[in-house]
């Protein structure tokens, strides 16, 4: 199926463009990894949504997932590993799968935290991205895993399964029942470098060593998703109707700068919509 909107983030942002996507019939699939705002989750109050004098985050996006759940968008609970611009189409690959779109909003929101010291110059020289795809490659070796989302924390029983051992550095509180060769380190890692033919992780209690670094974060960067697409700062570049520098891709929410606000990602989620409908319209024969 090749479907007219693929919406890359659960967000505010994504959620809004959802349920526009709807109400304009565009046949529509958002992919996030089952977490849906992990950070909005963790604010206690909010005071300044429109129509909320006050509530909780967690409460405000479970609203903003049900709204567009019940608009019958269809929801891929994968991580997006890249997007790729091929014959006037954009296939969108997961760990499992590749899925086809004539337009694409990114809504991925920003990194809350600083990438580790050393952790670009060593992207796919020891430093991953997904445990599906490049876990295979340290079977019986050891491994790290830096995860701050709990959806990921299957990953690393993956990798439990694979490697000799598994240091996990992880932002919050595992599950009852740990793999026997999974070793929890709680103080975050904050640089990698090459040490030989081993990756030395250090953190607040020194230094571990281990033969690949797996990073799992709620957010990857977005020159990894889209190498193309130009960038002001960390931050993706886009026109008032959220037109990126790549005709048919949109973006919206936290990644395109601040303020970083609820009602600036959902407004801006809906005024993308309204972008991918016209580039839609504009494309037919």
């Amino acid at each position: 199926m090749i479907y007219d909107l693929a919406i890359v983030g659960g967000g505010p942002a994504g959620c809004s463009a959802a349920v526009t996507a709807a109400n304009r019939n565009l046949k529509t699939i958002l992919f996030d990894p089952g977490d849906f705002a992990l950070a909005l989750r963790k604010s206690r109050s909010i005071k300044n949504y429109l129509g909320f004098p006050e509530i909780s985050g967690k409460d405000l996006m479970e609203a903003f997932v049900r709204h567009m759940e019940q608009a019958g968008t269809e929801v891929v609970t994968e991580k997006i590993l890249n997007v790729m611009a091929l014959n006037g189409h954009f296939y969108l690959s997961t760990p499992g799968s590749v899925y086809e779109a004539g337009t694409v909003l990114l809504a991925v929101g920003v990194p809350h935290s600083r990438g580790l010291e050393g952790e670009k110059d060593l992207i796919g020289q020891g430093v991953s991205y997904c445990a599906t795809c490049d876990g295979n490659f340290y079977r019986g070796r050891a491994v790290g895993v830096l995860c701050t989302v709990p959806s990921q924390w299957h990953e690393i029983e993956f990798l439990a399964g694979l490697a000799s051992d598994v240091t996990a550095w992880i932002s919050f509180e595992p599950p009852a029942r740990i793999p026997a060769n999974v070793a929890i380190r709680r103080a975050l890692p904050g640089a990698v470098a090459r040490r030989g033919k081993q990756l030395a992780v250090t953190d607040g209690d020194g230094i571990k060593y281990v033969d690949g670094l797996f990073i799992l974060r709620e957010t990857d960067p977005v020159a990894r998703l889209m190498p193309e697409i130009a960038l002001d700062g960390r931050f993706i570049r886009t026109d008032r109707q959220q037109r990126t520098s790549v005709p048919g891709v949109f973006a919206a929410g936290d990644c395109t700068g601040e303020p970083w606000q609820i009602n600036k990602a959902a407004g801006e989620g809906q005024v993308a919509v309204f972008g991918a409908a016209a580039f839609l319209r504009e494309q037919k024969p």
